[in-house]
């Protein structure tokens, strides 16, 4: 997720400046916060993957000695 809270709150003060209805602007903050999970749901699938791609390497290291 994103790590700074202060960006949460420039976001939302962006999305409050804009002249929509205030169910559109909370439509708005939810899909920033969906996007934000969907961020840190592909970071931390990237970190397995190398994790995994570690061990696979250290484990074919070790066949070919």
């Amino acid at each position: 997720m994103i790590k700074n809270a202060n960006s949460y709150s420039s976001m939302d003060q962006r999305i409050e400046s804009i002249q929509v209805s205030k169910s559109d602007r909370q439509i708005a903050k939810e899909h920033m916060r969906d996007a934000d999970s969907v961020a840190d749901l592909v970071c931390r699938a990237a970190e397995s993957l190398r994790s995994v791609g570690q061990l696979l390497n250290g484990i074919f290291a070790n066949r070919v000695r």
